[in-house]
């Protein structure tokens, strides 16, 4: 076992606190600048360190590829292994690798490519023009947030609430929208994640990836899915 004294003697007492709690789920409030990448970076370190986990079976998660590498070279720094392999990224970045790596499972070609957001709109104009639909009525900006909405609460066009003619169109063009990347085997950022919650949820025994701990930077700035992703990824 590492000397775990130098990993924990720059902490503050609610530093210290917060990287040794007990091996359960935790919420830890924090303002700007308080130091949550010290904490987070730390934490993992620690739990290492103390053969809590091994280092496959940590994901962390943050908000930008800027953040993420900042984990990972404080965690370089901190740590005698190299922590290239672990899982750590952005939501989008780890759900990209999993689905490369059960892309069978995920039902998607192996070289399956991924729409950016101006690539998203351009198929959506392409499938209104095929379609005819009336793009005054329904601006295809407007049906890429409505596609982008659902998918980050979850919901594919079946579990759509549809409540009159304006929605039950717009779900009817989300449809045809999921047909179309299907058959030209891409994906959009939104699908990125979906996937992945439905593949963790639903084949969760068949996937080899299990992670005993899920660390999640700014977690309230993240919405419902990404939410449900990560409760998703913690065994039982």
């Amino acid at each position: 076992m590492y000397d775990q004294t130098p990993l924990l003697s720059n902490l503050n007492p609610e530093q210290l606190r917060a990287v040794t709690l007990p091996s359960e789920s935790a919420l830890i409030l924090a303002g700007a600048g308080s130091g949550k990448t010290r904490v987070l970076t730390t934490r993992i370190a620690w739990l290492l360190q103390t053969s809590q986990v091994g280092s496959g079976g940590v994901l962390a998660v943050t908000f930008t590829n800027k953040a993420a590498k900042e984990m990972m070279l404080r965690l370089q720094a901190m740590l005698p292994v190299n922590v290239r392999g672990m899982w750590i990224g952005t939501f989008h970045g780890l759900c990209n690798r999993f689905l490369r790596a059960h892309y069978k499972m995920a039902n998607l070609p192996q070289t399956f490519q991924i729409l950016d957001t101006q690539d998203q709109l351009s198929a959506i104009k392409r499938l209104c023009k095929q379609h005819g639909v009336d793009d005054e009525r329904f601006p295809p900006k407007q049906l890429q947030w409505f596609i982008a909405g659902c998918k980050e609460d979850g919901l594919r066009p079946k579990d759509v609430d549809v409540r009159d003619d304006e929605t039950r169109r717009k779900v009817d063009i989300y449809q045809l929208y999921e047909d179309q990347c299907q058959r030209e085997g891409v994906v959009d950022f939104g699908e990125l994640m979906l996937r992945s919650y439905e593949l963790l949820r639903d084949k969760w025994e068949m996937t080899t990836k299990v992670f005993t701990h899920s660390e999640v930077r700014e977690w309230a700035t993240w919405p419902t899915l990404c939410a449900s992703l990560a409760c998703s990824t913690k065994s039982s």
